[in-house]
């Protein structure tokens, strides 16, 4: 189990937050009315540059599979 959930604007609602704390897990989740450039996305583009090379470079789909296997 992860110890932090890092994530956009776009989860930022009271209710994710509670959520994921009551999983035990830390939610590091930008706020909307802050100002860009809290380097949270710098942690999120690991992840993507990750999945990036794992495609080839190609560009990013979305994937329907649930099973890890077909991935």
């Amino acid at each position: 189990r992860p110890s932090e959930v890092y994530a956009d604007r776009g989860y930022d609602h009271d209710c994710y937050r509670r959520q994921v704390w009551a999983k035990g897990i830390k939610p590091v989740i930008a706020r909307r009315d802050t100002e860009h450039g809290s380097s949270l996305g710098a942690r999120r583009w690991v992840v993507e540059q990750a999945i990036a090379l794992l495609h080839g470079f190609r560009r990013l789909r979305t994937r329907w599979e649930t099973r890890d296997d077909i991935h």
